[in-house]
Formats: structure tokens, sequence, C-alpha cells
């Protein structure tokens, strides 16, 4: 993109999502906004939010597909300002999810090649990143288009020198398995699991077009739990799906309070224009919604804290980072620890854990590498 567009010196580039309908409310106000604030220069507009309503960004100067984007800067290494590198090895997602727009503009799933992989990662290592987090629309969809799966990159990536640690960034239940924990466990994996279950209801499954259910969702999670000690187990819930009663709400608030859970993403259902579930309409009344959300954000709060409560005084590894005013860190399952002192960033350091507030985990330097 930058060489295609060198002769212009004053670009806004607005990058849309439309993953929820607060994502693509957002989107349009920075859209808005650049359009304002910068009317003298040339606003670029692109990302997903602009296939689902070309009409809303009609006043940009160029609106650019997701592929012709994706197409410039596909030969192009990032270089992010974080202590995690995020490297994106797929897109697309082909799911039929009733709730879900992403199918609807990302569904051509189009997987990197592991030569093309295993290059980033060596270019990340080259920049002095410790962590490689792979994402994608859909991770666990990774090489369906090739005739391979995630297993498989995974097993390449053992044979990689001082390859850094390894975190999945999202991955759907039905691609969890023994198999692909088995490859986990033999590279250096950060054991955190983030996964959109939704819901533990059946019929809300169902109704979702989730293609699993309550019983394999209990099986994948004994798995992970069997595999790695101390592991943290997340996700993402939604509430209030038309047709979730009391009786339907409570088999997700039962499997959340029954397994061992770390974290959890609470969000209320909004309907979706263009979505097979926008034809159900909104009947769970806002009050009930808000209602069920901060009962399950409340019990997650307290496994969070009974979970990082159970580590103290154990020693773990964090990449430190400056966060606000605080030097911190994440542990490789995910939990974020603040370290007193002098310490620099960017710098892998081990820390023996102190002190668990509800809100904080705190810890003392004992080692850097």
């Amino acid at each position: 993109m930058l060489k295609k567009y060198a002769d212009i010196e004053d670009v806004v580039i607005v990058n849309t999502c439309c993953v929820t309908k607060e994502a693509e409310t957002k989107s349009l106000k920075k859209f808005r906004y650049a359009l304002k604030t910068y009317p003298k220069n040339t606003i670029i507009a692109t990302g997903c939010a602009c296939r689902l309503n070309p009409e809303k960004y009609a006043y940009a100067h160029r609106v650019i597909d997701n592929v012709e984007r994706n197409a410039f800067i596909k030969d192009i290494l990032p270089t992010p300002e974080k202590a995690r590198y995020f490297l994106k090895i797929q897109d697309g997602c082909s799911g039929c999810c009733t709730y879900c727009i992403v199918s609807k503009v990302r569904e051509k799933v189009e997987s990197k090649a592991i030569n093309d992989i295993k290059k980033e990662i060596h270019w990340a290592c080259s920049l002095g990143y410790k962590e490689i987090v792979l994402v994608g629309a859909n991770i666990g969809l990774y090489g369906s288009e090739r005739g391979i799966r995630l297993k498989d990159l995974l097993m390449t990536l053992r044979d990689i020198p001082d390859l850094p640690r390894i975190r999945l960034s999202s991955i759907e239940p039905q691609f969890i398995d023994s198999d692909l924990v088995g490859c986990l466990r033999d590279i250096p994996f950060c054991r955190h699991f983030h996964i959109p279950i939704q819901s533990a209801d059946d019929n809300i499954l169902s109704r979702m077009k989730r293609n699993y259910n309550n019983a394999f969702l209990n099986k994948i999670v004994n798995i992970i739990y069997r595999n790695f000690d101390d592991v943290a187990i997340g996700g993402d819930v939604i509430i209030g799906f038309p047709a979730e009663g009391e009786k339907e709400y409570s088999s997700t608030y039962r499997f959340v309070e029954s397994n061992p859970i770390t974290h959890l993403h609470v969000f209320p259902y909004s309907p979706r224009p263009g979505t097979e579930a926008f034809t159900l309409g909104d009947p769970v009344p806002k009050a009930e919604k808000k209602k069920r959300l901060w009962a399950l954000k409340n019990l997650i709060g307290r496994k969070n804290y009974t979970f990082r409560r159970a580590l103290q005084d154990k020693i773990f590894t964090i990449i430190t980072e400056k966060n606000h005013s605080e030097i911190s860190g994440f542990s490789d399952n995910y939990i974020r620890i603040i370290v007193a002192g002098e310490q620099h960033e960017n710098r892998i350091v081990d820390v023996k854990i102190t002190d668990v507030t509800e809100e904080k985990t705190f810890g003392e330097v004992v080692h850097t590498h």
C-alpha cells in the first residue's frame, strides 16, 4: 500500500471492523472523525465494515476491499510496537453461526504458507521478540484450503531452533482435540486457551448453529486441564440470545462454575442485520441480559481471583512492558504480573508472585535472562 500511494504525502487510513455492532459503530465514528479533522488529507477506508455497508463510507477518497488490501501488504513484514509479535496465519471464516456477520464479509479462507510463517518467525526473532501470538479470523481453519491443518503447522514449528514461546489467540472448540494438545505440548506453548464457547446450553448452541454441545465442551476442557499444569482457560459467552430462558442461561452458568474457567468475555446479544438470527428478534429484555451478564462477570471474577491466589509463591517467566505507569508482563498462562523496582522494557525475567488482590497480581524479579 505504501508503494501504491508513495506519491501521496498526507494519507489517513481508517481500518474498520464489524465483528460486533459496537465495533461497527466505533469504526464509523473514527471515519467521520478523520473526515472532519483532516479535510485536506486523502482519506482511505478499508476493512470489513466498508464491505458490509459501503454506502456509509462513500465520502472516502478510496475504499480498499480486504482482498485488495491483503494483496498490497502481503510482502510487508510488520514491526509492531508491543512486547509480543502478532503473526497472522490465516484470514476468513466459512462458519454459519446464525448471530455472526464475519462469514458474510470474510468468507474466503486464505492461509499463509508454512514457509512464509517460518520466515516471519525468524523476522520477529531478529527484531528481539520473545513471544509470538498466532492470530487469524478463525485459526482452527488454518490450511483447510491447502489440505493441511493447524497441527501440521505446529509440528513444523518444532524444528525451528530457539523458537520463542507461542501463544494461540483464540480457537474454536471444534478444533481442540488430543492431537492438537499433543502438538502444543511439543513446542514452547503458552498455557493459555481462549475458546469462544458462546453458550453451554444444547438448545441455544443448536439455534446458534455451533455444531457442538455441552458434553463436548466439558470433554475438551478436561483434555486441556489434564495436559497442562496451571493452565488458563478463558472464552467468550453471548448472553440473551433469542430463546435463552432461565433454564438455558443456568446451563451456561453451571458450566462456567463447575469447570476450571479462569477468564471470560461476556457480551449481551444484539441482533445484526444480515445474519440468520436477525429474524428471531431480540425477545430477552435488556434488564434481564444485564442481570445475567453481571452474575457471570462476578462469578468469573471470583474464579480468576482463586486461580491467581493458588499461584502465589510460584515463579513465572514474563516479558516486561510498560502498562500505564507500571512495569508488568504476562506470564505464559495469561496473568499480568506487576513488578516493583527499576525494570527495563522487553526483557525476559523470572518473577515470583508475592501478592494477589482481587484486581491485580504482584511479583518480584528473581532472575533476568
